[in-house]
């Protein structure tokens, strides 16, 4: 547990689903380990966790577990 680079809140390690953007495609992966301030809800993600969701990506997209339909808006 450290302190919030933002606001000073303490942190703590929650598992939570990341949306994860690799190129134009969005992936969801479900209960991974990141540090969150439980003030302003700031993510930390540690040098181990990131190297995992990137490996994830690669080597797992083509076989998920699940797909969801996302919808896409235009902002005009």
């Amino acid at each position: 547990m450290f302190k919030c680079y933002f606001c000073q809140g303490k942190t703590e390690i929650k598992n939570v689903d990341v949306d994860f953007r690799w190129g134009n495609k969005l992936f969801v992966i479900q209960d991974v380990p990141v540090e969150i301030c439980i003030q302003c809800g700031e993510r930390y993600y540690s040098a181990e966790v990131s190297k995992k969701l990137d490996d994830l990506v690669k080597n797992k997209a083509k076989n998920p577990l699940n797909t969801l339909e996302v919808p896409v808006f235009n902002w005009q």
